[in-house]
């Protein structure tokens, strides 16, 4: 089938998952105080959406391995069920940590201060990283049908 689309390698993926675990890490060590509701909210959002992404690949492998655009990387996960949802987590962790930061900091100014952003920040690296570390595998599936001659 030929090379798959950059985003779907190994490589790509675990240089991915180091840099949202640093900007979580190091936005978790330095806000004050610490942002432990966002971190919540995305890893537990992440979680969600890496299984559905994972199924997402597992049900539509070979569309995956035939893309070759980032769109045609979304056409595959619309494909089915588990990647639609999975691409509805994305926005949804998003309005969550918005509307819960909003929330918490009640009427300080400006959307809660200081610390508000670092918080949706870090919040939404959180969900990057667990989501990429749990569909990590399954890029595995994609490079072996990609590997298959045609």
């Amino acid at each position: 089938m030929g090379r798959i689309h950059f985003s779907l390698t190994t490589w790509y993926n675990a240089l991915v998952i180091a840099v949202s675990a640093a900007v979580a890490g190091a936005l978790v060590f330095l806000a004050q105080p610490r942002p432990l509701l966002s971190s919540a909210i995305g890893i537990s959002a992440g979680l969600l959406a890496g299984m559905l992404q994972r199924k997402s690949i597992q049900l539509s492998p070979a569309l995956f391995a035939a893309a070759r655009s980032i769109l045609q990387i979304r056409r595959a996960f619309k494909s089915n069920r588990a990647g639609a949802l999975s691409i509805a987590m994305v926005w949804a962790t998003g309005l969550v940590l918005f509307v819960s930061i909003a929330l918490v900091h009640g009427g300080d100014s400006a959307f809660g201060g200081d610390n508000a952003l670092v918080e949706m920040v870090a919040g939404y690296a959180m969900f990057m990283f667990a989501r990429d570390v749990v569909a990590f595998g399954a890029v595995s599936e994609v490079r072996r049908i990609a590997s298959q001659p045609d």
